[in-house]
C-alpha cells in the first residue's frame, strides 16, 4: 500500500515515554508499505527523532510549531495564545501540503490520527480513509465538567460541545474508525457498536524490573502533571488520601513523579508532610521499583492510561478508579488485576491493606506483569490497523479509482 499518514505530533522515545502509539504503528507498517508522513513538530522534536522517522518512510514532512522563542515576556496566558497561533499557522501549512500531495500523487489510503489537526483533512473524500479515533475526548471533558469550578464551567462546557461536534465530523468522514478501548467506542458510537478496538501495546523489554528494592512505606503516582486529570489526581492524593493514610501509618511517603507539575501541585506538596514532587526525571523506572503501591485516583479520563500499564509491567500493585479500569481491558477483553476504589476513603483503605499484606502485594505484582504480557502487544495491534487499511481499500478502491 501507499499510505498517506497524518499525525498531530512527532512521536519518538527521545521526546516522550507515553503517547508513542503511532511511533510503533509507523515502524510496523513501514516494513511492508510505502508511507508519506505529515506531522506537526514542536521544539522538543529532536534531530534523532526526525532522522529515524525520515529513514523509515518514503517522505517525511514536518511542520514546525515552535520555530522561534516566545517574545511575550514569560506571561503564561500569552505563551499559550502565542503557541496556539503558531500551531494554527502550522496546520494551515500542513493542509496546503496535504492537498498538493493528493492532487499530484497517487495514494491507496489516508491514515489519520489527531483531532487537533482535523482541519488538514476536513471535507476531503478523495481517498479511502482510516481514522484512529483513539480516545473519546468528549467523554473526558463531560466528566471533567462534574468537577469544574463555577467560573470555569462555561468554558469547559464550550470545549465539550466543540469537541463533540468535531468527533461527529470525523465520523462523517469515514466508516473505518478505530478506538483505543471498548469504553471509548461506546461513549462515541453507543454500546452496540462493532467498530475496531486497537489498544496500545507496551515495550516489555524497557518496562522490566531490574531490582527488588521496594520501600514498605512508599507510594507513587506518575504522569505529566500539567495534564488536568493527572493534576486533579495528584491533588486528591496529597490533600485527601494521604492524611488518612498517615493517621494510621505516619511513615508513609508519597512521590509525585512527572514533568510540569502545576503551581497547585507544587504548593500542595510543600504544605504536606512526607510528599516529594519531583518534576521531570530522566527515568521513571527507579521510582516504580522503590514503590510499594502505585496509586492513580483519576476521576475523569478517556483512552488507556499508559502509566498504569507501566506500573503493572514493573510489578507494582495498583490502586485506581473504576473509570481507569474500564479503559484498561486488554485486546482480548481481560480484566486488569488492580484494586479499585472510587472515593478517597476507599482508596486509603485499599492502600493500607496492601501496605500491611506483603503476600497480596506480591500476588498482584506477578499478576500485573502477566496481564500486560498477554494483553498489550504492539505487533498484534499494528496488524489490526493494517487490516483496517486493507479493508478500507477493498471497499472503496473501485469507486475512488474508477476510470473517468
Amino acid at each position: 500500500m501507499r499510505i498517506l499518514y497524518v499525525l498531530p505530533s512527532v512521536q519518538h522515545p527521545t521526546i516522550q515515554r507515553g503517547g508513542l502509539r503511532h511511533y510503533h504503528f509507523l515502524r510496523a507498517l513501514a516494513r511492508r508499505h510505502s508511507i508519506t508522513l505529515l506531522a506537526l513538530g514542536s521544539a522538543d522534536a529532536t534531530p534523532e527523532a526526525t532522522s529515524e522517522l525520515a529513514a523509515l518512510v518514503e517522505r517525511c514532512l514536518i511542520f514546525p510549531v515552535d520555530e522561534h522563542p516566545s517574545r511575550d515576556g514569560g506571561v503564561r496566558a500569552l505563551r499559550r495564545v502565542g503557541r496556539e497561533l503558531r500551531r494554527r499557522k502550522a496546520v494551515r501549512s500542513m493542509r496546503r501540503a496535504f492537498l498538493d500531495l493528493v492532487r499530484r500523487e497517487s495514494f491507496d489510503v489516508l491514515l489519520f490520527h489527531g483531532k487537533s489537526v482535523y482541519p488538514v483533512i476536513e471535507g476531503f473524500h478523495g481517498l479511502p480513509t482510516v481514522v484512529d479515533f483513539c480516545d473519546a475526548t468528549s467523554m473526558r471533558l463531560r466528566e471533567q465538567l462534574r468537577y469544574a469550578r463555577r467560573l470555569d464551567a462555561p468554558w469547559r462546557l464550550w470545549r465539550y460541545l466543540a469537541t463533540r461536534r468535531l468527533e461527529r465530523s470525523l465520523l462523517d468522514q469515514t466508516r473505518h474508525v478505530a478506538f483505543i478501548s471498548s469504553r471509548d467506542r461506546a461513549a462515541v458510537l453507543g454500546p452496540g457498536s462493532q467498530a475496531t478496538v486497537i489498544p496500545n501495546g507496551i515495550d516489555l523489554d524497557y518496562w522490566t524490573r531490574q531490582r527488588d528494592v521496594d520501600r514498605p512505606n512508599r507510594i507513587v503516582f506518575t504522569g505529566v502533571m500539567s495534564y488536568a486529570p493527572n493534576e486533579d489526581a495528584a491533588l486528591q492524593l496529597i490533600e485527601r488520601i494521604l492524611p488518612t493514610l498517615r493517621a494510621s501509618r505516619p511513615d508513609v511517603e508519597l512521590f509525585i513523579v512527572g514533568r510540569d507539575p502545576t503551581p497547585a501541585v507544587l504548593e500542595a506538596g510543600r504544605r504536606a508532610s512526607g510528599v516529594t514532587v519531583t518534576g521531570w526525571v530522566d527515568d521513571v523506572r527507579p521510582y516504580l521499583e522503590q514503590a510499594c503501591v502505585y496509586v492513580a485516583p483519576i476521576r475523569y479520563a478517556s483512552g488507556l492510561q499508559n502509566k498504569i500499564l507501566e506500573a503493572l509491567a514493573m510489578e507494582v500493585p495498583v490502586v485506581t478508579t473504576p473509570i481507569v479500569v474500564e479503559g484498561l481491558r486488554g485486546g482480548r477483553g481481560g480484566a486488569p488485576p488492580v484494586r479499585t476504589a472510587e472515593a478517597a476513603d476507599e482508596a486509603a483503605a485499599s492502600i493500607l491493606t496492601l501496605l500491611e499484606d506483603d503476600g497480596e502485594r506480591r500476588r498482584l505484582a506477578a499478576d500485573g506483569r502477566r496481564f500486560v504480557e498477554a494483553e498489550f502487544d504492539w505487533s498484534r495491534e499494528a496488524g489490526r490497523l493494517e487490516a483496517m487499511c486493507l479493508a478500507a481499500i477493498g471497499e472503496d478502491a473501485a469507486e475512488v479509482y474508477a476510470p473517468a
